[in-house]
């Protein structure tokens, strides 16, 4: 008598396919890595957009340097002076009013409309900046600025340096605020 195959016919018996079981763990891999994608490639935009500010400002500066050059001071700067100019990146300039990289208000104007002690420098804001954010670029090019606040508080200024031995990090983790609301003002002499 021959034996009959409970398989069907034409089916191996090697061939009988994924369990429920193999299947959700199969999935659940997939899940994992497809989460752990997701969080690289925030880390990697965050930290672009980290260096694309770094490197706006630094263009700014030398944009503005650039067009007053000479000049002694930087009466009558504005926003619509600078980007008639060139001095702002295109795409910070994309929308009409200059914003940063994480669009957020960026405004220049003479160191006097800050405070009369900036009568020779100028200012750059943003607002608008993530808590991590601005404690790394409250220590961008620390100590080559004028000054710098976070918030309205003076992190250094020509009357308020940092006493020595200290670090910039800490102060600036205690004044960047949770929210994605900081203001950033750079003095640049």
């Amino acid at each position: 008598m021959r034996k009959r195959d409970l398989n069907g016919p034409g089916v191996c018996r090697g061939q009988e396919g994924l369990t429920l079981v193999e299947t959700l763990i199969a999935v659940v891999i997939g899940i994992i890595i497809l989460a752990g994608a997701f969080i690289v490639a925030g880390q990697v935009l965050s930290n672009n957009r980290l260096s694309n500010t770094e490197t706006d400002i630094a263009s700014i500066e030398g944009g503005v340097k650039q067009l007053y050059a000479g000049q002694g001071n930087y009466n009558g700067l504005t926003n619509q002076v600078a980007v008639n100019a060139g001095v702002f990146p295109a795409d910070m300039v994309g929308t009409g009013s200059p914003v940063d990289s994480w669009q957020g208000a960026v405004t220049l104007e003479p160191g006097t409309a800050v405070s009369s002690d900036y009568g020779g420098d100028f200012a750059i804001q943003m607002a608008n900046v993530s808590q991590s954010a601005c404690i790394k670029l409250a220590t961008y090019q620390y100590g080559t600025w004028v000054g710098f606040s976070i918030n309205g508080t003076s992190l250094y200024s020509p009357g308020n340096p940092i006493a020595a031995g200290s670090s910039p990090t800490p102060l600036a983790a205690g004044d960047c605020t949770p929210a994605s609301t900081n203001t950033l003002l750079w003095i640049v002499g």
